[in-house]
């Protein structure tokens, strides 16, 4: 791939992925430090962290939500493609799991995005997602 297609891939992935302007960090009752902190792990920690932390920070409470409604939209995704992997053929569901395994690694791959982004003050909205907790 050469570098034009490089910037070419990275352009059309930044329409797909949504970057907003989040809560002010350190608006809360949490300093700014802390709240850095906590904003980036709710992304990859958010069951633990959001209710811990989102009464105290309104940038851990939009950042938690966001990221604890892609992670119920990836556990309802998983479960259904885990169900078509084990009715499947041998030969697709071996096909359909290895694709999974790809999707989950980008997922990953986005929550790590996600953190990054939120320390700097960046809400990511993630593609795909079913905001189910307001």
């Amino acid at each position: 791939m050469n570098p034009s297609e490089a910037n070419s891939a990275v352009a059309s992935l930044a329409r797909f992925i949504r970057s907003e302007d989040g809560p002010t960090l350190g608006s809360g009752s949490v300093p700014f430090a802390d709240d850095q902190l906590y904003v980036g792990l709710a992304h990859l920690f958010a069951v633990v962290i959001w209710p811990w932390k989102k009464s105290v920070s309104p940038a851990v409470d939009a950042h938690g939500k966001e990221a604890l409604n892609m992670v119920i939209t990836w556990t309802i995704a998983m479960f259904a493609l885990n169900i078509a992997t084990a009715i499947l053929p041998r030969f697709l569901g071996t096909i359909l799991s290895l694709a999974t395994s790809l999707l989950s690694l980008g997922f990953l791959a986005l929550a790590i995005y996600a953190a990054l982004q939120a320390q700097e003050g960046k809400l990511l909205r993630y593609p795909f997602n079913l905001r189910l907790i307001k």
